[in-house]
């Protein structure tokens, strides 16, 4: 048996047993971190299955610990603005700006570089803080003991980018937002086990759950799935009119604003002054380019050097290859947890 067959078994054999009730979730987690499985898949397995004799609800003391610390490693010195322009060709153009109804990762990348989530996720699959203090913990006081309360502490002295203060209200409406059904939120699915989001105070936001569950961090946590929008930017508006008006100019907390932007072609960035970061961004403004195809955009970067950076180059390893011995560039990738798919053999693997 090979040794990816070997590990198959493994963990199905260490799936039995949680499903049994012979191990506990706590257990589950550790055995499957032992044998290569990444966090996300680990506890996807466990909220889509009731485990037998492992308690009808999750434990506190079953949560995993998720927080990373805010990245800041070769940021030393760095003067905003000082890396010039940064040219990106994605040649999947983006169709709009609006996060929450973003169908298709080229859309959530656009967008990302403007709007921020609550909490963000490492390569491993931990939590960073993004616009909060500290992720919440059992220990912090931020998850309850039934983990059915979390609660957020905002970081404080964030802008949005017309100077308006983010507060616990803006978390409030994007949830409020999200749940409206005619605003077409793709989303609308991630936040249903949630039950209220209660503004505490101006700093503090109180989420409750229906129901206990170890994957309380999913809601507000990630590029794609969960950017707080800012409430003021609806204030006073006909609903439709704002949706169509965000899609096109986002008011965000994040590095950047939109200078320009032509649909299925290009956007163009600019330094959002009020980030909170003296020293960030590092790049004075972005040109993100659309259309074409992918093999022209590799050759734009590998080749010509003519671009600085390419997105999801699907072709063949090997011409890619070939293109970089031109020297302009280099081809690179690293793990990530924004899962495309993941298949489940829930069969004898030994069959």
């Amino acid at each position: 048996m090979s040794e990816h067959k070997e590990d198959q078994a493994r963990f199905w054999s260490v799936y039995q047993d949680l499903k049994a009730g012979r191990i506990s979730r706590r257990e589950f987690m550790t055995r499957a971190a032992a044998l290569g499985v990444g966090l996300p898949i680990t506890l996807f397995v466990l909220n889509s299955i009731k485990a037998g004799g492992a308690g009808a609800a999750p434990l506190a003391q079953d949560a995993p610990t998720l927080a990373s610390a805010r990245p800041t490693e070769g940021t030393d010195g760095q003067q905003r603005g000082a890396g010039g322009a940064l040219k990106i060709l994605q040649w999947q153009a983006p169709t709009h700006l609006s996060n929450l109804v973003s169908t298709g990762t080229k859309d959530s990348l656009a967008a990302s570089l403007v709007t921020e989530p609550l909490t963000s996720y490492a390569q491993d699959g931990t939590l960073v803080p993004t616009l909060v203090s500290e992720i919440p913990s059992v220990d912090n006081g931020g998850v309850s003991a039934d983990l059915k309360t979390i609660t957020y502490k905002l970081l404080p002295d964030v802008k949005w980018s017309d100077g308006q203060p983010l507060t616990a209200d803006d978390v409030v409406f994007t949830f409020n937002w999200i749940m409206d059904p005619a605003n077409q939120s793709v989303v609308i699915e991630l936040y249903r086990p949630i039950s209220a989001v209660e503004a505490v105070d101006p700093a503090t936001v109180k989420v409750t759950f229906k129901e206990s569950g170890l994957g309380w961090y999913v809601p507000f946590s990630g590029s794609y799935n969960a950017a707080i929008y800012p409430k003021h930017f609806w204030d006073g508006k006909d609903a439709t009119a704002a949706n169509d008006e965000f899609r096109k100019a986002p008011i965000g907390t994040g590095p950047y604003v939109v200078e320009s932007f032509t649909e299925n072609d290009q956007v163009t960035y600019a330094v959002n002054q009020n980030y909170r970061e003296a020293n960030k961004p590092f790049f004075a403004n972005v040109n993100l380019k659309g259309g074409g195809d992918v093999a022209s955009a590799a050759q734009a970067v590998l080749q010509t050097g003519d671009w600085d950076l390419a997105w999801n180059m699907q072709i063949e390893q090997s011409i890619l290859v070939e293109m970089e011995k031109a020297g302009k560039g280099k081809v690179y990738g690293s793990p990530g947890t924004n899962v495309e798919r993941a298949f489940f053999n829930f069969s004898d693997p030994n069959d």
